[in-house]
């Protein structure tokens, strides 16, 4: 089985010049965790996620560990202020890297691929020119496991 079997063609995207504010809006409606981005000329540059939000909010001290205990560290407020300066930002200032792998990758590629790039859950499928076809997630993956009768798929 090849990834072009089961991705999700046609996802949500975002524009690498589109406030973030707007993507995270459209993310929340459509209850997505990550969307690619696009280029003007439609290429993948990146993906933006709701942990690569959650990782530009939370203040680099509290990451790192540096304090002992983070029950007396601020909270909502400064999370909200963070958020709000973010918010204004481009998509591509907060984006990340994207794992691409291609339409004819087997299935066993595309996982392996997931657990070694392991920040996000996702796979961006893409043409020779980098060009979107579809979204793999690591459940796509899993949930056709539960109807392969015992022999049925290749050793």
């Amino acid at each position: 089985m090849h990834a072009n079997s089961i991705m999700v063609k046609n996802p949500t995207t975002a524009h690498v010049d589109e406030p973030l504010a707007e993507v995270l809006a459209r993310m929340r409606e459509k209850q997505l965790r990550m969307v690619p981005v696009l280029s003007d000329g439609g290429t993948v540059e990146g993906v933006i996620s709701t942990h690569s939000i959650l990782i530009h909010i939370i203040p680099d001290y509290i990451v790192s560990g540096d304090l002992d205990s983070i029950s007396y560290a601020p909270d909502i407020g400064l999370l909200r202020r963070h958020y709000d300066e973010l918010a204004g930002k481009k998509v591509e200032e907060v984006m990340d890297k994207a794992l691409l792998v291609h339409a004819n990758d087997s299935l066993l590629s595309v996982s392996a691929a997931l657990c070694t790039f392991g920040r996000h859950e996702y796979a961006l499928v893409v043409d020779e020119n980098n060009m979107l076809l579809g979204v793999i997630s690591a459940g796509d993956i899993l949930d056709p496991l539960r109807f392969y009768a015992k022999g049925d798929a290749d050793v």
